[in-house]
């Protein structure tokens, strides 16, 4: 009978075909190193490169296989058990054709032990010996001095025993005794240590092993070929469990130069296989978010009217059923499915980082290769740095606190493809706290807070003789005025920001007015009043503002 294969040329055809596929997941009957049917073939695939996405991450790898005539099913092993299988994506090179993919769970073989987990045990292994050489030593130790104790007697039944050598037996006990027992004293303490050692490294080792236990992925390809032909094949496929998060360092050297910005990634996976030296991408997408745009339905409105009901033995069963909610409110849980979750919310090599734009994300190809281990611990990656334009000023609330605060205002921010997250802030090379970037409050400028700085002194205090409450017809009219002093103790002159604040009515029978700003800028909305002068060395000055507020007779003011 002829073949229906189709005729392939004698040379070599590069054959591309890209399946994206909707794979079923079935259980892998295959025992721990029995090879499967004989139309089955195992093969191992190399991993290569890794797109790590804000939760989840892509996979590339590479595995090469040789084909005899006819229909072959390759099976790729050592694949996370998390992968998605609606991600699957096979393409190759080879005179063969790709008939199909799928992908299916295997219980019956482990995950291969990561290096992480190999070195554990090593050092398991080493610690063990250790503990076992000190019980060791201490039973040597025990018996010589029971040894010792046992042989008490000095001399013999028929001849007597002189003082001198009484003396020197004593001594020897005395002596040998004494240094069996520190010995043993030190021998003791050493065990006790050591063997919390072994204890916590036989929980770690044992902790480890117990990840291996779960089931590993295998993608099942099939493929046809007319000859016996060499292919060489690339997946990827997205697994969860994995994911990075943004982290910035921001360093300031001194009050008057530009402020460094170093991008970090703190990138982690915990899908049971290292990623050994890979090339990773970093992008700001997010496949656990819905990618199709919501649709509005049309809303109704209408008049609410309650309709009576008898109550039955039904409903006297589903009233056992009402799960109580916040504030007296109550939500029946009846034959409705329940709702599924909401998606989770988003919380060097810098130097030769790409970043990529694309239409809906941003992705920073790191140039070097990384290793990041199965064990859910960051691993801190350089994205990129940037010396950003900054202008600095101090910033004093002293309502609030009577520190004053060195704030940089750093422009430029917007063309480094930021996210949320946290910053730690060092300025003159110290560590002065954490802040955190938080972009949907930032402006042509970011702010940040680069700490205290006690050499500028203030003092906020009320002016008795000018407070006062007198009655003026059916109102009571209540003066207020403060004062605050300032000093710059430093050698350098500062730019120097105040905040203050008067009331703001909340009633139209209480008014509230400004009667001497003392050069302050008012926001009528907030009450607040900004001060913005230069103090020069030594300097001292006070500010003062004074408001009057007018209310009804009788009533009295909430604070």
């Amino acid at each position: 009978m002829e073949s229906t294969l189709p005729k392939h040329p004698a040379t070599m055809k590069i054959l591309l075909i890209t399946i994206t596929i909707c794979a079923c997941t079935g259980l892998a009957f295959a025992q721990v190193g029995v090879s499967g049917t004989a139309d089955e073939q195992r093969v191992p695939a190399t991993l290569r490169q890794v797109t790590v996405f804000l939760t989840r991450a892509q996979l590339s790898a590479q595995a090469t296989a040789t084909l005899e005539g006819g229909t072959t099913r390759l099976v790729i092993d050592n694949v996370p058990a998390q992968t998605d299988p609606q991600s699957i994506q096979v393409s190759g090179k080879g005179d063969a054709i790709i008939q199909g993919v799928q992908f299916r769970t295997n219980f019956l073989t482990k995950a291969p032990k990561p290096a992480s987990l190999q070195r554990l045990e090593d050092s398991l292994r080493t610690n063990r010996e250790t503990y076992e050489l000190l019980t060791v030593q201490e039973d040597v130790l025990q018996q010589e001095k029971k040894l010792i104790l046992a042989n008490q007697q000095v001399g013999g039944k028929t001849t007597g025993t002189t003082v001198k050598e009484v003396a020197d037996m004593a001594a020897f006990y005395r002596e040998r005794l004494t240094k069996i027992g520190q010995e043993l004293l030190v021998l003791t303490r050493r065990m006790v240590e050591q063997k919390k050692r072994v204890e916590r490294l036989d929980a770690q080792v044992n902790e480890q092993n117990a990840k291996r236990e779960r089931p590993v992925g295998e993608i099942e390809v099939t493929l046809t070929a007319r000859n016996r032909t060499t292919v060489e094949l690339e997946l990827s496929y997205v697994v969860s469990n994995a994911g990075w998060s943004p982290i910035y360092d921001v360093r300031v050297r001194d009050a008057k130069g530009p402020a460094s910005l170093a991008y970090k990634a703190q990138v982690y996976q915990n899908t049971g296989f290292d990623w050994q030296n890979v090339r990773l991408t970093l992008s700001t997408a997010n496949p656990a978010l819905p990618g199709s745009q919501p649709q509005l339905s049309t809303d109704y409105v209408g008049f609410y009217e309650p309709r009576p009901k008898s109550k039955t033995a039904f409903d006297e069963q589903r009233l056992n059923e009402v799960v109580v909610t916040g504030y007296g409110g109550a939500q029946r849980n009846l034959s409705k499915p329940d709702a599924a979750p909401s998606a989770p919310q988003l919380v060097n090599t810098s130097t030769v980082t790409q970043a990529v734009d694309q239409p809906t994300n941003v992705s920073f190809v790191i140039a070097l290769p990384y290793t990041i281990l199965t064990n859910s611990r960051p691993q801190l990656v350089d994205v990129q740095t940037a010396e950003l334009p900054a202008l600095y000023r101090y910033e004093l609330t002293p309502k609030l606190d009577n520190d004053a605060f060195l704030t940089a205002q750093i422009t430029g921010w917007d063309k480094l493809n930021l996210l949320n997250g946290p910053a730690r802030i060092y300025f003159e090379g110290t560590f002065v706290g954490e802040s955190r970037i938080n972009l949907t409050e930032a402006k042509d400028t970011l702010g940040l807070s680069l700490g205290r700085d006690k050499r500028i002194v203030s003092k906020r205090e009320q002016i008795e003789d000018v407070n006062s409450r007198k009655t003026i017809g059916s109102n009571q009219r209540e003066g207020h005025a403060y004062r605050i002093s300032l000093r710059n103790t430093r050698q350098e002159p500062v730019n120097l920001t105040v905040y203050d604040q008067i009331p703001v009515s909340t009633d139209s029978r209480i008014e509230v007015s400004l009667t001497d700003a003392g050069g302050a800028e008012l926001n009528a909305e907030t009450g607040k009043l900004t001060y913005r002068l230069i103090l020069q060395p030594g300097e001292s000055r006070a500010l003062t503002f004074r408001y009057e507020i007018k209310y009804p007779k009788g009533r009295v003011l909430s604070e």
